[in-house]
């Protein structure tokens, strides 16, 4: 199925967010978003199995992906989190009602609890993929995600910004990260994530410095206890905790959500990119828990 139709979401502070659809009549509707540096293409593997059974609107977050870039001073955590509900009534008005699903991994699902809470957004149903919570002061948990926090910004802004092509991007992804990812995904990604740069060759969408605002920002963000705020019905799909060296959302989920009543999931021998690890995998779980949320 090919895409259908594209529309540019006007946010709060002038940012602009493109909502790309793959209408599907009489189905119901998932937003997706990914995580921070990434874009919703590199995500292809995962998504692409759920076009035959829903609509899909995907988006990538404020200044990613094929989003405008926006002022960095606006680069917050919490901008996002208006964004989505910018997103979620702009996907309603421009392609019409009906029940709807937020698929979001990441940051994009951090954003979605403090939209949740902070402006009173709710979905019909509502997937955290591996959210990178933040446990409150005094959770022993909370140390090792602060310093997770601090050395992915410190990553970010060390982190190459342009490339000769594409290709040299993906072979990065493969090399560094994407050994476990699913077959083409390094491809997906660098594409989502590079645009051509003025001067020849291509550049990162969303700079080093604007990835690494976000991880700091998520650090000192409450997300762990604004999870009481949701409404809707919310499940968690995670990492492995116990698959080789977990990252702090993979042991933090589980816990954050036996604490507040949410089903959570793992996707066993997957990281924190999931979803473009164990497409089959991630897929079937959010399937199943959609429709014991009520989705057809």
């Amino acid at each position: 199925m090919t895409e259908s139709e594209r529309h540019t979401v006007a946010c709060h502070d002038g940012a602009q967010i493109i909502l790309r659809r793959y209408a599907r009549e009489g189905r119901p509707r998932l937003l997706l978003s990914h995580g921070n540096g990434f874009a919703i293409a590199g995500y292809r593997a995962f998504w692409s199995l759920l076009l035959a059974d829903f609509e899909l609107v995907l988006f990538d977050l404020r200044s990613h992906g094929a989003n405008p870039r926006h002022a960095l001073q606006g680069h917050t955590v919490d901008a996002m989190a208006r964004d989505h509900v910018s997103v979620a009534r702009e996907a309603e008005r421009a392609f019409g009602p009906r029940a709807t699903a937020g698929v979001f991994h990441s940051i994009s699902s951090i954003a979605a609890v403090l939209a949740a809470r902070d402006h009173g957004l709710r979905w019909d149903a509502l997937a955290l993929i591996d959210p990178p919570l933040a446990p409150p002061e005094g959770n022993p948990r909370r140390e090792a995600s602060v310093k997770l926090d601090a050395l992915l910004a410190q990553f970010a802004r060390a982190r190459p910004e342009r490339f000769a092509d594409l290709e040299t991007l993906a072979h990065e992804y493969r090399a560094r990260m994407g050994r476990g990812w699913a077959p083409g995904a390094e491809f997906d990604m660098a594409a989502g994530v590079a645009r051509a740069a003025p001067e020849g060759g291509y550049e990162l969408a969303c700079p080093g410095e604007y990835e690494a605002r976000i991880y700091e920002g998520n650090a000192r963000s409450d997300s762990y206890r604004a999870l009481a705020a949701l409404k809707q019905p919310t499940f968690v799909i995670g990492a492995d905790p116990e698959f080789g060296r977990p990252m702090p959302p993979a042991v933090i989920g589980p816990e954050a959500a036996a604490e507040y009543g949410l089903p959570h999931d793992v996707v066993r021998g997957a990281t924190h990119m999931l979803q473009i690890e164990k497409p089959q995998e991630a897929a079937a779980i959010l399937r199943e828990r959609l429709r014991g949320a009520g989705f057809p």
